[in-house]
C-alpha cells in the first residue's frame, strides 16, 4: 500500500525548515482540481498574467527556446518551483493538468506516486512563449513527469512535443504490482504472447535503448525487432491496443491529432514492435520470461515502456517524420546518425577541450541520446546529452577502476596510456557520471572540482570545431 502524505513527509528530510515557513500544510493539503474545468488556453492565460504580475521572469522563455524541445524529467536550469506558487496558481496548474487529461489519464497521472502525496508540489513550470499571442506551450515537469499542455505546436509535433510519464509504485518488484500503470505493462506482454514461437523471437531484443532515445529516425532509420505489417490481424490489433491506452491518457482532441499523425504515417503497421531481455543499465534478465520492456517505434514515431525498476514511459509523435522538432540556433551540420560510441566521442572531446586534460571519460553505457544527420541546433544536443551533468574533474585510483572500466577506458585511444599516468589518474567527466561510479564499474571517485553544463560545453566545442 502506498505510504500517506503525513508518512511521506515525516521521512522527508527538511520538513522542519518547510513547517516554520509554512510550507509543510500546503504540502499535506494541495489544491484539488475544480468542479468544472476552464479550457487550457484559459486557464494558461490566467496562470500566465498572474506570474507575470508579480515578476516571475524565471517562468517564462520564448517560444523557440532549445527547453520547449527539451525532453527529459526535470528542468534542473529553467522554471519556476510550483512549491513556491502562491495557492491560486497552484490551484490553476493543478486545473491545467486535468483539462489536459482525459478521464482516465486523470486516474492515471495524477495519481502517479509522487502527484498523488504531494499534489503539484516538487515540481517545475515553464512557459514557452505566450498564450495571449500563440503560440505558445507550457510544461510542467518533476518526479516522473513531463506534461505538456497547449497542444500541438508550430511544427505539427502532437502533444507540442515528447511526453513522460511513470510511477514508483512495484518498485524492483516484478511486475510491478500496485502501479497505475501495470494495465499497460499487461497490454504489452499481451501482444507479445499473442505472436507466433517465431514472431516472438524476432521481436526479442537482447539489451534495451536508453528511455530517452525518442527522436524520431525518419524514413531512413532503423529499427529493432518485427515489423507489425508481418503480425496477424490479431496481434496487430493489440498494438493499437497498446497505443490507445498510452493516447487514451490525453485530452480527446490531442488524443486524436496524434493519431493523425501516425495515420498520415503510414498507420500501425509502419511500426517495429521488440521486447527486451534486459534493460540498458543492466538489472533484472527477462531471458525466456515475459518483458517488461517494450519498444514501439515507426519513422515518425517511438514509443518506450520500461517498467524496471518502476516505470518510465517515454513516447513522441511527429506529423512529418522528415521534419522532426529542433528548436534553438544552428550549432553545426552533422554527416551521419551520431550515437552510442560515435556520441561518446563527441562529449569526450568537448570534456577535453572545456578542462586541458589529456583524459575524458564518458561510459558508451552512459549515453542515452542521439545526434541525427542534418543541421544539429542547441536543442538537438539539450537531449542528446539530456541528463544536463556537469563538466567534472575527477581523481581515480587505478585500483579502483574495475575490468569493465579498465577495458572501455583502454577503447577510448586516448594519449597517454592509462598505464603511463600517474595515480590517481585525473581525468574530466560528466559529473553524473563520477557521483553514480559504481554503475560504471568504478569503486570510488574523488570530484575535485565542477563547472559548467556539459551541454553547453559540446555546443561551443561543435561550434567550433564542427563534426567530421
Amino acid at each position: 500500500m502506498s505510504p500517506s502524505r503525513r508518512t511521506f513527509l515525516a521521512g522527508t528530510a527538511g520538513l522542519g525548515a518547510l513547517a516554520l515557513t509554512g510550507l509543510a500544510g500546503r504540502l499535506l493539503h494541495p489544491p484539488v482540481p475544480s468542479a468544472r474545468l476552464a479550457p487550457v488556453d484559459d486557464l494558461a492565460k490566467a496562470l500566465f498574467d498572474r506570474l507575470s504580475a508579480r515578476g516571475q521572469t524565471g517562468a517564462f522563455v520564448p517560444y523557440d527556446d532549445p527547453l520547449r524541445q527539451y525532453h527529459n524529467r526535470g528542468l534542473a536550469t529553467a522554471g519556476i518551483d510550483t512549491l513556491r506558487l502562491r495557492r491560486a496558481e497552484q490551484a490553476l496548474v493543478v486545473d491545467l493538468m486535468h483539462a489536459s487529461l482525459s478521464a482516465a489519464g486523470r486516474t492515471h497521472l495524477t495519481e502517479q506516486f509522487f502527484l498523488s502525496l504531494i499534489g503539484v508540489n516538487y515540481g517545475k513550470l515553464l512557459f514557452c512563449g505566450s498564450p495571449q499571442e500563440k503560440p505558445y506551450q507550457l510544461l510542467y515537469t518533476g518526479a516522473h513527469v513531463n506534461l505538456r499542455m497547449g497542444g500541438a505546436n508550430r511544427e505539427g509535433v502532437a502533444f507540442g512535443g515528447p511526453q513522460v510519464y511513470g510511477d514508483q509504485r512495484g518498485n524492483e518488484e516484478l511486475g510491478v504490482p500496485g502501479n497505475v500503470y501495470r494495465d499497460q505493462l499487461l497490454a504489452g506482454q499481451a501482444m507479445i504472447a499473442s505472436l507466433s514461437t517465431a514472431a516472438q523471437a524476432e521481436a526479442r531484443r537482447p539489451v534495451a535503448p536508453a528511455q530517452t532515445l525518442i527522436e524520431v529516425q525518419g524514413k531512413m532509420g532503423r529499427f529493432e525487432g518485427l515489423p507489425v505489417a508481418d503480425m496477424p490481424v490479431r496481434s496487430r490489433e493489440h498494438v493499437r491496443g497498446m497505443l490507445e491506452l498510452i493516447l487514451g491518457n490525453y485530452a480527446e482532441s490531442d488524443a486524436e491529432y496524434a493519431w493523425q499523425c501516425i495515420r498520415k504515417n503510414g498507420g500501425i503497421d509502419a511500426f517495429h514492435v521488440a521486447d527486451y531481455d534486459i534493460d540498458h543499465q543492466g538489472g533484472h534478465s527477462f531471458a525466456g520470461a515475459p518483458s517488461q520492456i517494450f519498444r514501439l517505434e515507426s519513422p515518425a514515431a517511438v514509443f518506450h515502456y520500461r517498467a524496471v525498476p518502476h516505470l518510465h514511459a517515454f513516447f513522441n509523435v511527429a506529423a512529418d517524420s522528415e521534419a522532426p522538432l529542433s528548436l534553438g540556433d544552428v550549432v553545426t551540420t552533422n554527416n551521419r546518425v551520431r550515437e552510442k560510441h560515435d556520441l561518446r566521442l563527441v562529449f569526450e572531446d568537448a570534456l577535453r577541450h572545456e578542462t586541458s586534460l589529456p583524459l575524458a571519460y564518458y561510459p558508451t553505457q552512459a549515453v542515452a541520446g542521439r545526434l541525427r544527420a542534418g543541421t544539429i541546433r542547441t536543442g538537438d544536443v539539450y537531449n542528446a546529452e539530456s541528463w544536463d551533468n556537469a563538466v567534472a574533474i575527477v581523481e581515480i585510483q587505478k585500483g579502483d577502476l574495475g575490468p569493465e572500466a579498465r577495458a572501455d577506458l583502454a577503447r577510448n585511444s586516448q594519449t597517454p596510456p592509462l598505464e603511463e599516468m600517474p595515480d590517481p589518474i585525473r581525468l574530466a567527466m560528466p559529473d553524473g557520471v563520477a557521483r553514480l561510479h559504481t554503475d560504471y564499474d568504478i569503486v570510488q571517485t574523488k570530484i575535485v572540482s565542477t563547472s559548467g553544463s556539459l551541454r553547453e560545453a559540446t555546443i561551443r566545442r561543435l561550434r567550433d570545431r564542427g563534426l567530421t
